[in-house]
């Protein structure tokens, strides 16, 4: 069983600039998501009509192909956060928390996608409707 990782405010701070860049990927790609995955849809769509040609079919495989490589990407950058310890919250928005202790208590150092520095923190649980300031 792996040990938590836990940051003091400190080193989510000097995380961040590397935190920063992995969580604006994160939601670029949450947000063109959906988009690759209509265009996907009206592809397949025009690549089954009577008369349809391999040009279609073609916009099919590369509309697939970029469906694809995007929920790769985007694991592979969730899965970056997760190695660091760094729990994603929402994708979109890119909140994400730090697991921490605050007197003793496991704790989650909350941030989001715009701020310049980690100065907000939550308990467990409570989420980012419970955030208070540090």
């Amino acid at each position: 069983m792996q040990r938590l990782r836990t940051y003091t405010v400190e080193e989510a701070n000097n995380e961040l600039p590397r935190v920063k860049r992995i969580v604006a990927q994160i939601a670029e790609l949450s947000a063109l998501l959906p988009e690759l995955e209509d265009q996907a849809r009206i592809a397949q769509y025009e690549s089954k009509r009577p008369g349809a040609g391999a040009e279609d079919h073609e916009r099919q495989q590369q509309s697939r192909d970029a469906v694809g490589g995007a929920e790769m990407e985007l694991l592979k950058a969730v899965a970056n956060l997760n190695g660091m310890g760094i729990q994603l919250k929402g994708p979109l928005e890119g909140l994400i928390d730090f697991p921490s202790y605050r007197d003793g208590e496991l704790v989650e150092l909350c941030w989001k996608l715009g701020e310049e520095r980690v100065e907000h923190w939550h308990h467990i649980g409570e989420g980012y409707a419970g955030r208070k300031k540090l």
